[in-house]
């Protein structure tokens, strides 16, 4: 828990996780502590508190990481996925106001001159 706590870049859960450490070094249980402060998902804590019910928290453990790295995954592909259409409408307003920016002169000269 203290090498968690020292590469998480959020405070908040830096300091979540310290407390948790605090309270299971006094002997507390580690989904009860993780479920008090609120920031991690229930799913994860329910897997943690089946790890420790049945003395095979390392397992859980590595199944819940591997689940938020696959949760984190799909997030940031959906996401992707949603900025490519809006990157291309972006590049059709840029290249509109460019075709605006030298049409526009041409036809007011010619209404000028006519």
């Amino acid at each position: 828990l203290r090498i968690g706590a020292e590469v998480s870049n959020n405070w908040v859960i830096r300091d979540a996780i310290e407390v948790a450490m605090e309270r299971v070094t006094e002997g507390g249980n580690l989904a009860t502590q993780l479920e008090r402060c609120g920031y991690f998902p229930p799913m994860m804590v329910q897997m943690i508190k089946s790890g420790e019910n049945w003395d095979e928290l390392e397992n859980m453990l590595s199944r819940a990481a591997n689940m938020q790295e696959a949760e984190a995954t799909n997030f940031i592909s959906t996401l992707l996925s949603l900025l490519e259409p809006l990157m291309l409408v972006l590049m059709g307003v840029v290249v509109m106001i460019i075709v605006m920016a030298v049409m526009l002169p041409i036809v007011n000269m010619n209404d000028l001159a006519g």
